[in-house]
């Protein structure tokens, strides 16, 4: 599937800039979303609950909001909030590094090994009990 191309973009809360290349040397899962998406509604808590529940830091994960896909950003304030959704909320620029990973879909989550080196893609045709059959992959590497 190849290597994911690097990628610099604001987070949400604190506006300071995050590289995809800070977290070389670990793997990494990145969920990109938009906040009136119903299957994206249910899959960023669940994925932030198992962030919650990581011992480690491990794995990386990392959620990007498709700010060119997004129809309020209200509507996207208020479910972080609600949701006290507490992993990394990245702002795309538009939808510049959604087409970069080739998404067609939100949500659309990539599962990254230690070298970047895209592992697994999950859409929106999948669950979330898929993308944590992938994980264990993420760790054997």
């Amino acid at each position: 599937m190849g290597k994911a191309m690097s990628f610099r973009l604001k987070e949400y809360k604190t506006e300071q800039t995050t590289s995809l290349s800070d977290f070389i040397g670990k793997p990494v899962i990145i969920q990109f979303w938009v906040a009136w998406c119903p299957d994206c509604m249910r899959e960023l808590p669940l994925l932030d609950q198992f962030h919650k529940s990581m011992t480690t830091e491990e794995i990386i994960i990392l959620s990007i909001n498709v700010t060119g896909r997004e129809g309020s950003f209200e509507q996207r304030d208020e479910f972080i909030e609600k949701n006290n959704i507490t992993i990394p909320v990245l702002l795309d620029e538009g939808t510049k590094i959604y087409d970069q990973f080739r998404c067609q879909s939100v949500p659309t989550t990539i599962l990254l090994d230690e070298h970047h080196k895209v592992q697994s893609r999950y859409t929106d045709q999948d669950s979330f009990q898929d993308i944590l059959t992938g994980i264990p992959r993420l760790l054997s590497h």
